[in-house]
């Protein structure tokens, strides 16, 4: 079964944006799209023609984003749906495990500012599926994808969607991996702190080495590039995607439960300047590469 993908619009400057690479994305993939917009129940509090009104809105909103959609002539299958509730928690289980969600959202610009997060954080915290959160800012002339890289086991999809996205876009393919604190501080006393391509502890070397292996697996045409950072992760992957065309962040079990988004994630999100796609579902990649992940969210 193809995937499917759900994107939720609200009229919005980032919602628009969002609405955008969804369809152009689905139109390449050949995926039919699901535009949603959610009423909160609390209307129905106030009164049944208020209720009613909200209602019409939301099927006046869906009506002039499918004709957005029908202007950018990419002949796409495509449907609308109204939810009622809480938007994070409505769209965020709306679609299936194989599915992506596209949602915008406002650049907020505080690193670890805020302890709950926006609602991008929200939703990319309760969905089963990969979700892409895509910021309003300008996404022309952008090139390479970038993916997260660490030790811990079961995020590979990242590692896999990297090198399948960098196949589709014809574009390099860089591997991104921030050492833990200790590990930083050791390779900080014996060499410089800024980024390197590689690293001289052996660990880090594997590591790197397994990850463009898996990545080569899925695409033989790319060009895999790797980069050691000696510094906070997030701030590592946001300099490293500045430029970048997608930024992709696996989803780990280190803290155990992988459905959950841990404070790397949390704080790229908070700080976004790129989409930003969170990949889950299960990896694919030859055995030899098993213990490569993405890195932890």
């Amino acid at each position: 079964m193809s995937a499917t993908y759900y994107i939720g619009v609200d009229g919005s400057g980032p919602s628009r944006a969002a609405l955008r690479w969804g369809v152009r994305r689905a139109s390449e993939r050949g995926a039919a799209v699901v535009l949603v917009n959610t009423v909160d129940d609390e209307w129905g509090l106030v009164g049944r023609d208020a209720a009613a009104d909200a209602e019409r809105q939301a099927r006046e909103l869906l009506s002039e984003e499918s004709a957005r959609v029908d202007a950018l002539h990419t002949g796409v299958s495509l449907t609308t749906r109204i939810v009622h509730g809480g938007t994070a928690w409505e769209l965020a289980k709306l679609p299936s495990p194989e599915d992506l969600l596209i949602v915008g959202t406002h650049k907020t610009g505080f690193l670890r500012g805020r302890v709950l997060g926006s609602r991008s954080v929200q939703i990319a915290s309760a969905a089963r599926c990969s979700v892409a959160i895509v910021p309003d800012t300008t996404l022309e002339s952008r090139h390479d994808v970038v993916v997260g890289i660490d030790g811990t086991e079961g995020s590979l999809p990242a590692v896999q969607m990297g090198a399948q996205e960098a196949d589709r876009l014809d574009q390099d393919l860089l591997l991104v991996y921030a050492p833990p604190t200790l590990q930083r501080a050791e390779s900080n006393r014996a060499e410089s702190r800024s980024d390197s391509p590689d690293d001289r502890s052996p660990q880090t070397a594997g590591l790197m080495s397994r990850a463009a292996a898996v990545a080569a697996a899925t695409s033989s045409r790319i060009t895999v590039r790797r980069r050691v950072a000696h510094r906070d992760p997030a701030e590592a992957l946001l300099d490293a995607s500045f430029d970048a065309a997608l930024l992709i962040l696996g989803v780990s079990a280190r803290h155990g439960d992988s459905s959950l988004i841990g404070s790397v994630t949390h704080d790229v999100l908070m700080n976004i300047n790129v989409p930003v796609l969170i990949a889950r579902g299960a990896a694919t990649t030859h055995e030899s590469a098993s213990r490569v992940s993405a890195v932890s969210v």
